[in-house]
C-alpha cells in the first residue's frame, strides 16, 4: 500500500512538473510570439520611415533641382532680353551718331548756327575774361568769322541777365584741333588748365544717360 501511495504521489509530482513545464513553454511561446510581432512591427515601422525619408529627400532634391532649373531659365531669358534691349539701344545711338555726323558738315547752315550757340553757352558757363577756343580743323575758317559776333552775344546776354557789364575775348587755337568727327567746340581758360568740352558726341552721350529710361520706354512699351 505504501508503495502504491508513493507511486501515486510521484505521479502527481511528475504531472505537476509537466504541467508547469508545459505552461512555461506555452508562456514562452506566447511571449516569443508577442516579442516577434513587436519586433516585426518595429522593423516595419523603421523600414517604412526609411522609405518615407528617402522619398522625402528625393522629392526635396528634385524640387530644389527644378527650382534651380526654372531660376536658371528665367535668368537666361532675362539676360537675353537685356542683351537684346542693349543692342537695340546701341543701334539707335549708332544711327543717331551717323545722322549727327551728316549734320555736322561744315557746309550745313544749321550746324554753323549751333556752333555759334555752343560757343556762347560755354562762355557763359566759364565766365572768364579771355578764352581759347578749339574746333575741328574743317570748322576753323568759319569759327574765325564768328568770334566777334559771339563776344557781342555774350555781352548782351550777361547784361540782360545780371544788369552788369561782362566782356570776354575769344582766341582761336589754330594749332590744336578737336579730333572728333561729330563736331562741336572746346573752350580753355587763359592758363589752359580749365577746359570745357562741348562736343556734340559728348552731349549726345550725356543725353542718352539722362534719358535712358525714357528711351527704353519708347523702344519697349509694355
Amino acid at each position: 500500500m505504501e508503495d502504491e501511495h508513493g507511486a501515486f504521489e510521484n505521479s502527481k509530482i511528475i504531472r505537476s512538473i509537466w504541467k508547469n513545464t508545459f505552461d512555461k513553454i506555452l508562456e514562452i511561446k506566447v511571449s516569443n510570439k508577442r516579442t516577434l510581432k513587436e519586433m516585426k512591427t518595429k522593423i516595419m515601422e523603421e523600414e517604412k520611415k526609411k522609405i518615407e525619408n528617402k522619398y522625402e529627400k528625393d522629392y526635396k532634391d528634385a524640387f530644389i533641382k527644378k527650382k534651380i532649373e526654372i531660376s536658371s531659365t528665367k535668368n537666361n531669358v532675362n539676360l537675353a532680353k537685356m542683351k537684346t534691349k542693349n543692342e537695340l539701344v546701341s543701334n539707335v545711338i549708332n544711327e543717331t551718331l551717323n545722322k549727327l555726323k551728316n549734320f555736322s558738315s561744315p557746309t550745313n547752315e544749321e550746324y554753323k548756327k549751333l556752333l555759334k550757340e555752343l560757343i556762347v553757352e560755354s562762355m557763359v558757363k566759364m565766365l572768364e575774361n579771355q578764352l581759347y577756343i578749339q574746333c575741328r580743323e574743317e570748322d576753323k575758317e568759319y569759327v574765325k568769322t564768328i568770334l566777334k559776333e559771339c563776344e557781342k552775344m555774350y555781352e548782351n546776354i550777361m547784361k540782360k541777365e545780371t544788369n552788369r557789364e561782362y566782356k570776354c575775348k575769344l582766341i582761336l587755337d589754330d594749332k590744336n584741333f578737336i579730333d572728333d568727327e561729330y563736331g562741336g567746340i572746346k573752350l580753355l581758360n587763359n592758363d589752359k588748365k580749365i577746359i570745357l568740352n562741348n562736343s556734340l558726341k559728348d552731349r549726345l552721350m550725356l543725353s542718352k544717360e539722362q534719358n535712358l529710361p525714357i528711351i527704353k520706354k519708347m523702344l519697349f512699351p509694355k
